[in-house]
This record gives structure tokens, C-alpha cells and sequence, in this order.
């Protein structure tokens, strides 16, 4: 009898639990219908912040980045594109997709071609060579801050973003345009990890250069036409400010207070006049997909510069922790108390747009996160599912991109940027597992507050 009641129960609910884990093309939840725009967007539904699907269903992105690191194999790494996938992209995105199904996993970055007409993808270019990742002046691949007040620099970056746009405005599957990826733009920890900054190459531009006229100009405005403050302040003796323009400025105290003051709202100009050439390039280009902006380490966003951002773009994207500079917030645990700060300050929805937890591994001792790595594979899978947790308990947290899909060896850095899987294409089951896992947890709660369940997350900041 009891037997029977339970087979009746079943068959009665089980048509409501399908309807509920049915999807559209994208991954959107169909049992929540809303405004179909015909390209992803956001809107905020009973307080939680989500993309929503061309077809007009909420969308959790949960995916991974880098996947085109199959062929940047190290010299002791297996070359697994010619041997596994036999050169074929085709053969190697077949493999990527069960797994990313098998895992949970719904969003790709645009490095695989093919991946992008079968998942939802967010689509990167360093319109600048601002990252940090850019080597030393001399090396093969220098940083270089432009002049982003010369009118040939703005024509290069408008015509960069118009090609880059003309790959993608077709693409149902876009997600939304990131920008420069781990731009430096706070100026001490710039300084101290290039010696330099946007505002110092700036100032020491040849005579006559535009931005070192926009440069003299700010500083006329910022001290009232009065060279005399202004000689003071700099402990300088110009006849005029139209002579910044070819002064040697080589040699100024950046320690003293008004020249602190002065490069931290100068950085703010070019911020501002850099971001309004690339979003409106990219609004004339492509009108109906979404700008999440840079993509900026958390501790390198300068308020100044988060302003300047945050009239061009849709969302904030943030990388907690870094690999370079021990300074930075550990990224082994969520943010709560920055990204709360980071959402107050802009107001605009979070995405972790690149993110992970490294350990410790017999073949790669040493991982290019090395203030946030942890001892074994147990460690940082427990670690990452709490993560990703923890992040989208806050309802403006509208995805995460987990950083790497396959171990790599850096050379230059002399470490290994760890994947889900090792380089022999081999997963790592617990980190794996966990991941799945967080997906799978993540999704069901925000999926149950969406349909009035009381089985969501609990509230938090």
C-alpha cells in the first residue's frame, strides 16, 4: 500500500519536476518566462539580479576560461590537441562540451570559435596593453600606456573595436564584451610593480604631444590659472603653464601631497576619456549586446576610475586575488566586505569573471597565485565549492568564470596555472566534484527562490 501511494506521488510530481529543470537553448529556466529581447540582458526579479536568455529566461552563468590553452602546451607538457583531437577543433570541442555538461558547466569565453555557436560566452580583447601580464619594455610583449587623448590612437581603438565587434554582433550565444583583462591602474601598486604608471608615461610624452597638452591643461585648471601655486606645490619655477608642455618633469617628488593629489585625478581623466572611446565604439557597433568593462583585479579598481566605468557598463567584473604582488586580497575565501563595497560603490551587478583556487601538486609545486594557494587538491575543492557559494548568496553576484581549464606551465613565471584538468587531460576528481557541486547547489537555490520555493539561499548581504 505505502508502496503504491509512493509510485502515485511520484507520478503526479514528477511532470512538475521536468517542467521546473526544462531549459531553452541557452541554459534559461522556461518555467520563468519574461521579456524575450532576442540577445541576453539582465533584470532584476524578486530582488536577485539575473542575465535573462534571448528567449527571455533567467540564466545563471557558472562556466569556465582559457579554453584555447590546449594548444599552449610547455615543452615537458603533452601536446593533447595533436595527439587526443588529432589537430581538429571540432574533435576537441566535442570533448569540452560533456565535460561541461557532466560538470555543470554553461559559459565559455571566446578563445574556441566553435564552443561559442553551442554555449553562451562572454567575448575579451586588451584593447590596451595594460595588463599585467604584459612584459618589460624591450621584452617580445611590452605594456604600453597610449596616448588616449591623440586623435590617431582613438581612430586605432575605434577601428580595434569595430572589427573586434564585427566577429560577434551576429552571435545569439554573447553574453556580453569584456575589455582589457587585469588592467593596472592603481598608481602605487602599478609603481611598484612596473616602475611607472598611465599618468607618469603621460607627463613624460615629447613637447607638443597631445596628451602632454591635455596634461598642462588639467593642471592649469586644477591650480586656477596661477603658475606661482603651482611652482610651489611642485617645487618647480615655469613662467607659464602653456611651458609644462616641454618641461622635464623627470625629476618630481611623487611623495609630495599635491602631486599625489593631482596624478590620482589626472588618472581619472584619462580613465574617463579612454572609457568613452572604446563604450561608445562599441555602442555604434554592436547596440544590442551587453558591457561588462575591464577586467579588473579586486584592489586595482581606483575609485576614480570605478566612476569613470560605471556610466559605459552593465556590470562590474572583478578577479579576486592576484599572482603578483602579495599585497592584494588572498582570493582562497569570498570578498564579502570588498565586493559589498565594490556593489555599493558602483551599483551596478558583480560578475566573477575569472577566478580559482590552486594547490600545491606533486608535478607543479608552485602556481602563478602563489598568496592564495593551498596544500592539496582536498583543500582547494573544498575551498572553491564554499567560494562559489558564498558568492551567489549575494543577490548581485549574476555569474562566475572559473580560470583554466587545462594545467599549463609559465616559463616566465616559473610556475603552473592549474586547471580542472592535468596536462595529460586527466580531471582532478575532487576539484571536479566540487565544482559540480556548487553548480548544482548554486542552481537549485536561486532556481527555488525564482518559483517561490522556500528551499533558496538564505539572505545576506
Amino acid at each position: 500500500m505505502v508502496r503504491r501511494l509512493v509510485v502515485l506521488l511520484f507520478t503526479l510530481i514528477a511532470p512538475v519536476i521536468a517542467r521546473s529543470q526544462e531549459l531553452d537553448p541557452y541554459g534559461g529556466w522556461k518555467d520563468v518566462p519574461l521579456r524575450a529581447s532576442g540577445a541576453f540582458r539582465m533584470e532584476e526579479i524578486g530582488g536577485r539580479e539575473l542575465l535573462v536568455t534571448p528567449e527571455g529566461h533567467p540564466f545563471l552563468a557558472i562556466g569556465i576560461n582559457h579554453l584555447g590553452a590546449i594548444k599552449s602546451h610547455g615543452e615537458s607538457e603533452p601536446d593533447l590537441f595533436a595527439t587526443r583531437y588529432q589537430n581538429s577543433w571540432s574533435n576537441y570541442a566535442d570533448d569540452v562540451l560533456e565535460n561541461l555538461d557532466e560538470w555543470g558547466l554553461n559559459a565559455v569565453d571566446n578563445t574556441v570559435a566553435l564552443l561559442c555557436e553551442s554555449k553562451p560566452y562572454f567575448a575579451a580583447a586588451n584593447f590596451v596593453k595594460t595588463a599585467k601580464y604584459y612584459g618589460k619594455p624591450g621584452e617580445a610583449n611590452p605594456y604600453e600606456f597610449p596616448d588616449v587623448f591623440d586623435i590617431a590612437v582613438q581612430r586605432r581603438l575605434e577601428n580595434f573595436v569595430a572589427e573586434f565587434c564585427s566577429k560577434h554582433v551576429q552571435n545569439k550565444n554573447l553574453i556580453a564584451y569584456y575589455w582589457t583583462d587585469t588592467p593596472t591602474w592603481d598608481l602605487h601598486k602599478t609603481r611598484r610593480f612596473r616602475q611607472t604608471d598611465w599618468v607618469s608615461e603621460i607627463r613624460r610624452l615629447p613637447a607638443g604631444t597631445a596628451g602632454r597638452e591635455r596634461y598642462g591643461e588639467f593642471l592649469c585648471q586644477q591650480y586656477e590659472d596661477s603658475i606661482d601655486r603651482f611652482n610651489r606645490a611642485y617645487d618647480l619655477g615655469l613662467e607659464s603653464f602653456e611651458s609644462i608642455a616641454g618641461a622635464d618633469l623627470s625629476k618630481l617628488d611623487l611623495s609630495r601631497y599635491e602631486i599625489e593629489r593631482d596624478d590620482q585625478a589626472f588618472l581619472g581623466v584619462i580613465a574617463k576619456h579612454y572609457y568613452a572611446t572604446i563604450a561608445t565604439a562599441m555602442r555604434k557597433h554592436d547596440p544590442e549586446h551587453m558591457i561588462f568593462g575591464e577586467k579588473y583585479l579586486l584592489g586595482d579598481l581606483p575609485d576614480q576610475v570605478l566612476s569613470a566605468a560605471v556610466e559605459h557598463v552593465d556590470a562590474i567584473a572583478i578577479q579576486p586575488g592576484d599572482g603578483y604582488l602579495p599585497i592584494y586580497v588572498p582570493g582562497d575565501r569570498f570578498p564579502s566586505q570588498e565586493i559589498t563595497e565594490l556593489r555599493e560603490a558602483s551599483g551596478k551587478p558583480i560578475m566573477i569573471c575569472d577566478h580559482q583556487i590552486s594547490f600545491a601538486t606533486e608535478r607543479y609545486p608552485k602556481s602563478i597565485w602563489p598568496y592564495h594557494q593551498l596544500a592539496s587538491e582536498a583543500e582547494a575543492a573544498e575551498a572553491t565549492n564554499r567560494f562559489m557559494i558564498d558568492a551567489f548568496r549575494r543577490p548581485y553576484v549574476i555569474g562566475y568564470m572559473r580560470c583554466q581549464y587545462i594545467d599549463r606551465y609559465s616559463s616566465r613565471r616559473g610556475a603552473s596555472k592549474l586547471g580542472l584538468l592535468r596536462d595529460d587531460g586527466t580531471p582532478y576528481p575532487l576539484l571536479v566534484e566540487a565544482t559540480r557541486r556548487a553548480s548544482e547547489e548554486v542552481r537549485e537555490s536561486i532556481h527555488a527562490e525564482l518559483v517561490g520555493s522556500n528551499k533558496g539561499f538564505s539572505k545576506s548581504d
